[in-house]
């Protein structure tokens, strides 16, 4: 699970993660070393500083102020089977490069799709279109905790991955 994170991550990254959607940090890429596979959460982008101020105006290391540019954009549903989920995360493929695909656990497979240095624009249309598809647009804000590969949800099911593409991760 650790080279899965290696190879979606620049080893100087500063990565939000957290054991609930209460309980997290923001550290290192290198301090985090060893802690993932404990972490149900991730956020899927680099954070560009450890704190940040929330909309309520408190300090917090998880907060879209704090959130670097977008790396992924994690593509989940919860409607379909596995076959289901896995062929609109193939269809969807088509239109952009995925990078991973994650087990959540549950019932549903979260799709990280590789946007760096793609306008804005361009990946809101993305989520539109697959939106339309069926799929929840929670995922949406660079700030939206998904979960980590390779992670232990909180009932102590495991996160899998199911694959792992991390030639488009670059």
């Amino acid at each position: 699970m650790e080279e899965v994170i290696d190879g979606l991550f620049p080893n100087e990254s500063l990565l939000c993660v957290g054991v609930s959607n209460h309980q997290f940090l923001t550290r290192s890429r290198v301090e985090l070393r060893g802690c993932l596979a404990k972490m149900q959460f991730i956020v899927p982008s680099p954070m560009s500083s450890r704190t940040g101020y929330t909309q309520d105006g408190k300090e917090s290391e998880h907060c879209l102020e704090n959130t670097g540019p977008r790396r992924f954009l994690v593509i989940e549903q919860d409607c379909g089977n596995v076959d289901e989920q896995s062929a609109v995360l193939l269809h969807l493929a088509e239109r952009a490069p995925l990078a991973l695909a994650v087990h959540s656990g549950s019932k549903s497979i979260h799709g990280w799709f590789t946007t760096a240095g793609q306008p804005e624009d361009r990946l809101r249309r993305f989520m539109r279109y697959a939106v339309s598809l069926g799929v929840d647009r929670a995922t949406w804000p660079r700030s939206q905790f998904v979960r980590m590969p390779g992670g232990t949800r909180d009932n102590g099911n495991p996160q899998v991955v199911y694959f792992f593409n991390p030639g488009v991760c670059r």
